[in-house]
Order: C-alpha cells, then structure tokens, then sequence
C-alpha cells in the first residue's frame, strides 16, 4: 500500500502488515521531490503515479526508483 503523506512532501509504501518498506520524497520541486502530495496510484506494470498537487504535476516513478 503507498500513502501519499502531505504533511511531510514524501510518499511511504507499507507492506500488509502495515510495516514501512520504503520512503522518498521530501520538499521541493527537482525530480522526486513533492509539495503536497495528493494521490497516488499504481498500474499493473508496478509504475507508481503520484499527483504533486503544489508542483501541479504528475510524477511517474518505476518500482526500481522507488527508493
């Protein structure tokens, strides 16, 4: 599960248990980097798609950048 976490600008992917895998992201406007993230969303190739709502952009990350 990825949770778009706004108050912090990063995005964190739990596993079922609700244990943190991985985080990234922080504030700004470079490449991974967000300002209110707002949404995210998952395709069947594992591509994660993040709405960057204070950016107004959309970031695609592949799983293997995830990190």
């Amino acid at each position: 599960m990825y949770v778009a976490d706004t108050g912090n600008d990063r995005i964190q992917k739990f596993d079922t248990n609700g244990n943190l895998i991985t985080k990234w992201g922080s504030r700004g406007n470079a490449d991974g980097l967000f300002i209110r993230p707002s949404s995210v969303e998952v395709d069947f190739n594992g591509m994660v798609y993040v709405a960057d709502s204070g950016n107004a952009r959309i970031q695609v990350f592949t799983p293997v950048n995830q990190q």
